[in-house]
């Protein structure tokens, strides 16, 4: 806690607040109330999810984010709605500011490993971007990488964050969770 885990500008929150949202839930599985939970400020690393166990031997408060597949499964912390905020730059900006890269409009499935960082999403719309232009659709691109390198590396944030209504599950020590 309290150390830069990510680039100026990057703030990640786990908010089970948003109405009508996939997330959006008044209590998790242990009877904590959803709130909002702010993990990373200005690139600092500021809270974690915590269930009322792991709250406890970290000498937390729960955070509301006990969630389990069924009730013959035990909690354990899992994320509501965690999104990186909008940042002030014009989406038009950071596409012109790119010499070569694939601007990903929509992903399909992906997964984290937690231990290490490393990431892979595949893109279910994407398209190239060519001296600061998009220019064409790009077919079956998949993005991998590390979380906490690319956190490090992230130089401009869109103002323009929407949060994605699709469907899917998230898959934690075997369980899944819609």
């Amino acid at each position: 806690m309290g150390k830069r885990v990510a680039a100026k500008g990057v703030t990640i929150v786990d908010d089970a607040t948003i109405a009508d949202s996939r997330g959006a839930m008044s209590v998790d599985d242990e009877g904590t109330p959803g709130q909002y939970t702010p993990l990373i400020e200005d690139g600092i690393l500021t809270g974690y999810m915590q269930d009322k166990l792991n709250a406890r031997l970290m000498g937390m408060a729960p955070t509301g984010n006990a969630r389990r597949e069924s009730f013959a499964h035990l909690p354990m912390p899992r994320m509501t709605n965690t999104v990186m905020l909008a940042g002030q730059d014009e989406p038009s900006d950071i596409i012109k500011s790119v010499k070569r890269g694939i601007y990903a409009v929509s992903f399909g499935g992906g997964q984290v490993d937690i231990t290490s960082g490393k990431f892979v999403f595949s893109a279910s719309e994407a398209y190239l971007i060519e001296d600061g232009k998009v220019t064409a659709p790009v077919k079956g691109a998949t993005l991998i990488g590390n979380g906490p390198e690319a956190m490090q590396r992230v130089s401009m944030i869109g103002h323009d964050m929407a949060l994605d209504t699709g469907i899917g599950v998230c898959g934690k020590e075997g369980q899944g969770y819609q």
